[in-house]
């Protein structure tokens, strides 16, 4: 039996969702960091347009996040399409809250929300709201397509942080899933894109290992097992948060994002799809 007194902390279980899901998730989502694209050639380039649209008719889903089989959060994800200036985009809207009886130790209601072009599907802006027990904390990161720069404003509290950075393909972590979704891909491909998160960037590496049967709430699926690879192009090394985890999506039209496994320091974090719509 598994004590309260042994769940991870607040601070370990935001970072395992947050990366978890919206790094690999990356592949989705689910696991959960993809925007340099790192093409050196027009036809390398041209890999990562999107070629399917399993979204295009706006969706709804929800995932429940378990920590060794106990569930701790949950997450509501919906897309709809919309046309701003004449100009068709998607919206993506996630909020992630911890279960009730998880929250003497640790509340959460975070808020991600991500605007893309539907062509292209390069956001133009991201927000994250994090409400964290005490804690509260707005980040919104706009792109200007003139200069190819982004702005990120980050405030948490009285304290204000600003941030620029130059890059015409990097994706904030949501639209990078919806653009894994969105690609042509076999076992054995390795996709490669560059994420950005607050001040830092990474490049994501998606290995595409194999295809295999899996069961989530809403079925059974045949699935791409995809192992995510993180490298912090800000600073040296692997980004260790996600080094082990594992993401599952169907390999059917819709291309869900059906399972993350995230290893922890104590047994692991599983995220998987309970409900879907579209």
């Amino acid at each position: 039996m598994i004590s309260f007194d042994e769940l991870p902390s607040g601070v370990a279980l935001r970072r395992r969702w947050c990366f978890s899901v919206f790094l690999p998730f990356l592949l989705l989502l689910t696991v959960s960091p993809v925007a340099r694209l790192f093409a050196e050639e027009a036809d390398e380039e041209s890999r990562y347009l999107p070629r399917f649209y399993p979204f295009d008719g706006g969706e709804n889903a929800e995932y429940r996040a378990s920590w060794n089989g106990i569930p701790v959060a949950s997450a509501e994800i919906q897309t709809v399409p919309l046309v701003i200036d004449g100009k068709k985009f998607y919206h993506v809207k996630v909020q992630a809250r911890t279960w009730r009886y998880l929250e003497l130790i640790w509340k959460m209601r975070d808020v991600i929300e991500s605007t893309f072009e539907a062509k292209t599907l390069h956001p133009v802006r991201f927000i994250f709201r994090q409400r964290e027990n005490r804690k509260k904390i707005d980040t919104t990161a706009r792109f200007d397509p003139t200069s190819k720069k982004w702005t990120v404003h980050r405030q948490q509290g009285s304290s204000v942080k600003d941030y620029e950075f130059v890059s015409q393909h990097a994706m904030d972590p949501i639209s990078a899933v919806y653009l894994a979704r969105s690609l042509d891909f076999k076992v054995g491909d390795a996709l490669r894109m560059e994420v950005f998160g607050g001040n830092s960037r990474y490049l994501v590496i998606m290995d595409i290992v194999g295809r295999e049967p899996i069961t989530v709430k809403t079925g059974v699926f045949e699935a791409y097992k995809i192992i995510p690879r993180v490298i912090n192009l800000t600073s040296s090394g692997y980004a260790g948060r996600v080094r082990q985890a594992t993401v599952w999506i169907s390999a059917d039209e819709k291309r869900r994002p059906l399972r993350v496994v995230s290893q922890v320091f104590i047994g692991y974090i599983s995220i998987d799809l309970v409900e879907g719509k579209s």
